[in-house]
């Protein structure tokens, strides 16, 4: 594992040397408010919006279901992914995910490449981030042979300070190769490496009945110094593009991704009471690593007959993934408090053996796209999987599960006019679930991935050419997986989720542009552990409902100055498995201001941010039982400029 990591750093080297000419990167321009087509959910460089995030569409969770792509091309992620080598992403749920010839019931994040152009161009962007961090990035593009092959690359190191207090060194360094020996054919290899080192342990909390604890200090660190964290992530493969003739054209992606964690560990804080009394632990874990290799190959054709066109995909998609877990030592420290320091001297310790799991998955299908211009669109898809999974266990028996599934999906668009549309689509799939969370008996044993299938229909209206609204409906089921009684992470039921989901976005007069999103979700667990009152039907981690409103005013005569401001509601939602006490809902309020100007022939932007101003305080349960504050007020200002 290591002398892969090594090997991985090497050719990166390489990679960053070959561009230490002139350069590239264009990130004065980054902007997502004015990118985004929808409010799902949109990334340019470190600018995210939207009411949807990598980590949570629908309620649920499309990174863990490995619902990613990288330029549409499947793509199984076990690290970060960094600027370095994307440039930025998009949502993909209702109609944005029509377009896909095998989606998915969670949607897709779908990550878009950062292609090299030819302009040389130097790119700098300086952070002071939330509670004194920072980050220093530079990038740079150029053409090596005109019209023929091009490169990026870059480096970036920062000061990271999470809310929870925690500090840690982050220096991450990338690039990506465009190679087109003739106009037929687009080649593009890419390499990222990130080292993360030097970072206290988080905190988890687990509240120790129906209450809910007194507010703490937040942004102070009160568990272990000796608990750190250090990691080794990379990403390497490529993607590739050959027109074989006007109709056909062959699309391929590999891709190679790894977590190493070189050390890790944890600061429990179990049976919390409402004074913020609490056990206190430490979990340490060994050294393990996650390691993906991944990809997918589709060949195309396009059929143009009149107004209707119609497109066949033939697709292979495949992953090998490895992972090690278990071999952890629980450390008791005590009664304490939280938010309370009180340092304890490192014990004499040691890990225990390791486990691993091993997935191989193969999915082969066929696919058909038809539009009919001023008509409508209609799509449906056939997939045969392959799934094995053997998780070996010291003294114990391996144990192999398999799994063969049909899939399949279908959908259908119809333009009502010039400005409506209206859309309806099923899929059925086979999604990953989280792995076992770091409260359980068996923390980090990984669960097989399950059959879940989903509903969705809307229509999008434009309201004028720059300002669109969509209106959803979705009724999505998957198994349930949690802890029991005896704490012990596994399949406790099934799982539903019917909702609605309303965008708008654009610009509503010159200058003024929103992006407003708002969900509304009934979350209903069923199966035994429900029918017996060992859970409540209402799964944690969900909100009934949630808003995002994100505006941006500045116009013309402002000369490039903007003025911006987001309101996030979050609604109340249950803190215990047993649905006996809700988290009060609450509001996030941010303002900022965007000034983009020049000097010279330098193109620069600075924005300044202040995020939560009002400092709200409120408690934010994931799905699993465990329990952070929510950040406090933080300011942001980032200077980017191109040379």
């Amino acid at each position: 594992m290591v002398k892969r990591t090594l090997g991985g750093v090497a050719a990166l080297s390489v990679v960053t040397w070959l561009a230490a000419g002139e350069a590239w990167a264009q990130r004065a321009g980054d902007n997502a408010v004015a990118a985004a087509q929808d409010a799902f959910g949109t990334t340019v460089g470190n600018e995210s919006i939207g009411l949807y995030t990598q980590t949570d569409v629908r309620g649920f969770n499309p990174t863990e279901a490995g619902n990613l792509r990288i330029d549409g091309l499947y793509f199984d992620r076990q690290g970060d992914t960094s600027n370095r080598i994307i440039r930025g992403s998009t949502m993909r749920v209702g109609l944005s995910a029509q377009s896909y010839p095998f989606p998915a019931p969670t949607g897709i994040v779908d990550f878009q490449l950062r292609t090299p152009g030819e302009k040389p161009v130097t790119s700098a962007v300086l952070t002071w981030g939330a509670y004194g961090a920072y980050q220093i990035e530079v990038d740079r593009q150029q053409a090596l042979v005109a019209d023929k092959l091009s490169i990026t690359a870059g480096i970036a190191g920062a000061r990271e300070r999470p809310p929870n207090g925690t500090s840690n060194g982050n220096w991450n360094a990338g690039g990506v190769i465009r190679w087109r020996p003739n106009d037929k054919i687009e080649i593009q290899p890419f390499g990222y490496v990130n080292y993360r080192y030097d970072r206290e342990g988080p905190h988890t909390l687990l509240f120790g009945g129906p209450w809910l604890p007194k507010p703490i200090q937040r942004g102070k660190y009160y568990g272990q110094d000796w608990a750190d964290l250090s990691s080794i992530q990379n990403l390497f493969g490529f993607t590739a593009r050959a027109d074989l003739s006007p109709d056909w054209t062959l699309r391929a992606g590999v891709f190679q991704s790894t977590n190493y964690r070189i050390e890790q560990g944890e600061n429990l804080f179990l049976n919390v009471q409402p004074d913020g009394r609490a056990d206190r632990f430490v979990v340490m874990y060994p050294g393990n690593a996650l390691e993906s290799l991944s990809g997918e190959v589709r060949l195309s054709r396009v059929m143009v007959e009149g107004d209707r066109r119609h497109i066949m995909h033939v697709s292979l998609r495949a992953r090998d993934k490895v992972r090690t877990f278990g071999g952890t030592t629980t450390i008791p420290l005590g009664p304490g408090y939280l938010g309370v320091t009180d340092p304890e001297p490192e014990p004499a310790w040691r890990v225990g053996p390791q486990s691993e799991a091993h997935v191989r998955q193969a999915t082969g299908g066929v696919a058909y796209e038809g539009v009919w211009r001023g008509v409508g669109e209609i799509g449906f898809g056939i997939s045969k999987t392959l799934y094995r999974r053997m998780t070996q266990q010291p003294g114990l028996p391996d144990i192999t599960s398999r799994d063969q599934p049909w899939l399949f999906n279908g959908s259908a668009a119809l333009y009502l006019g010039d400005k409506l549309v209206a859309y309806a689509g099923y899929t059925r799939s086979m999604e990953e679930s989280a792995d076992a969370p770091q409260n359980a008996v068996n923390r980090g044993e990984p669960v097989p991935a399950a059959r879940t299938s989903q509903l969705d229909a809307g229509i999008r209206y434009a309201i004028t050419p720059r300002l669109r609204a969509v209106v959803g409906v979705f009724d999505i089921k998957k198994p349930y997986f949690n802890l029991d009684v005896g704490n012990v992470y596994g399949q406790l039921g099934d799982v539903r989720h019917r909702g609605a989901e309303f965008s708008l976005s654009g610009q509503v007069a010159p200058g003024f542009t929103v992006v407003a999103g708002l969900v509304l979700i009934k979350a209903r667990i069923t199966g035994s552990a429900v029918t017996a009152g060992r859970i409540g039907a209402v799964p944690l981690g969900r909100w009934p409902h949630m808003m995002r409103l994100t505006t941006q005013y500045g116009p013309p005569s402002w000369k490039g100055f903007m003025l911006e401001g987001q309101i996030e509601h979050f609604a109340s939602r249950y803190a215990d498995f047993q649905n006996h006490v809700k988290t009060p809902a609450y509001n996030i309020l941010t303002a900022g201001a965007r000034y983009s100007f020049r000097v010279h022939k330098v193109a620069a932007s600075l924005r300044l941010q202040a995020q939560n101003f009002t400092n709200t305080f409120a408690w934010l349960g994931n799905a699993t039982g465990s329990f952070v504050p929510v950040e406090h007020r933080r300011y942001t200002m980032t200077l980017s400029a191109d040379f």
